[in-house]
């Protein structure tokens, strides 16, 4: 009967023991870390507060492709510097270099056609030159020798056949008055014949014969003239063919730095507004601030107004702002803080400042507080 009693008396101091354990427990204040840095001051009070966002000078420009086709080679790397022209990307050339070949083709064949008309049109020019010369002298010559020595011959014919007929007794010759007669009469032929020639050598060239050599002349000469274009098309496509090859290769349109790489060798990328971006690229050398103002403080900035952007983190670095630019264009606010109290209901005016020796650490995207003084009340009120 003793033990009972001496057992609920230790369990029940055990269990206010426990109970106080578990009190100071839970009452001890929780581990914090370390104490939260405080921003540092700003030299203006009266200020106009915004949010802004780091960006090249030139803009983040997304590349893209001219045309579709599938990436071979990707020729930089993100953090890259590269000059304006510089090829950054290049896609399957196979089809532009054949067509560029087809097209070299086609002009060596149209050279050789211009110069097969040139031959023609030479020819064409020789004959009209040649039809022109007419009549030659040295052919009248020879046609006027020609009808003289016939008529010789016609002469000599009827000499001896005269002879033969003012014989009385022919004897053994009275059969040759008929081949004297035919001798005279083939004589009178010949005569007649190189008089038609000598006509025909005084007369020169036939105007219709001139007038279709001249003709054959200016078609020659057309023929030429239209190869020569069918050369000059060629030359056209074989530039056509090479600007299709030029533009598989994407260049930097400006001197920059490479921010971001999205594309890879073997990857199909299509051309056009709604293809994604193959890299984006900037110029870093100097950068900007696009800071959005509340269009209900709006009213208050004043572009001479000293600005000081802050950094985020624990730097407590601020850099000094360079004026720059107001964006004429109100637009809705897409620059969010994630705090709790933001308006997202809201439209802003965008300011573009230059950060002046900005850290090192600062890169494009990376989110700054902005103040600048604002204009005093008298002044923003007038």
């Amino acid at each position: 009967m003793k033990l009972p009693l001496i057992v609920i008396p230790v369990l029940a101091l055990g269990g206010f023991a426990l109970t106080g354990l578990a009190v100071a427990r839970f009452n001890t204040p929780p581990k914090t870390g370390p104490a939260p840095i405080a921003p540092p001051s700003i030299l203006f009070p009266d200020r106009v507060a915004g949010v802004g966002i780091v960006e090249p000078a030139s803009e983040t420009i997304l590349i893209g492709a001219h045309v579709g086709g599938v990436v071979t080679k990707v020729l930089v790397q993100e953090g890259s510097r590269v000059e304006a022209g510089a090829p950054l990307v290049e896609l399957d050339a196979r089809d532009a270099d054949a067509r560029i070949e087809i097209a070299k083709a086609a002009k060596v064949a149209a050279a050789a056609a211009v110069e097969t008309a040139r031959a023609r049109a030479v020819i064409a020019s020789l004959h009209v030159a040649e039809l022109r010369a007419h009549p030659r002298p040295e052919d009248v010559a020879e046609a006027t020798a020609l009808v003289d020595a016939r008529k010789s011959a016609l002469a000599d014919a009827v000499g001896r056949l005269e002879r033969l007929m003012k014989v009385s007794d022919r004897g053994s010759t009275a059969n040759e008055q008929p081949t004297l007669e035919f001798a005279v009469a083939f004589a009178t032929a010949q005569v007649a014949e190189a008089d038609a020639k000598l006509m025909r050598a005084k007369a020169g060239t036939y105007p219709e014969d001139l007038a279709v050599a001249q003709a054959e002349e200016v078609a020659a000469a057309r023929e030429v003239d239209a190869l020569t274009v069918q050369t000059m098309a060629a030359d056209v496509q074989i530039r056509q063919a090479e600007v299709a090859r030029d533009l598989l290769i994407v260049r930097a349109p400006i001197a920059g730095t490479v921010l971001r790489l999205d594309t890879r060798p073997g990857e199909y990328r299509a051309a056009g507004p709604n293809a994604g971006a193959l890299l984006r690229l900037g110029d870093i050398s100097t950068l900007h601030v696009r800071t959005d103002i509340d269009e209900l403080d709006a009213w208050r900035f004043h572009p001479t107004g000293q600005a000081v952007a802050t950094v985020r983190g624990g730097s407590r670095e601020q850099v000094v702002l360079r004026f720059i630019r107001v964006v004429p264009d109100v637009a809705p606010k897409k620059t969010l803080t994630g705090e709790n109290s933001e308006r997202i209901d809201t439209r802003v005016v965008q300011v573009i400042y230059a950060l002046e020796n900005p850290p090192p650490f600062l890169q494009p995207g990376m989110l700054v507080d902005v103040a600048v003084a604002a204009k005093p009340f008298e002044t923003a009120t007038k």
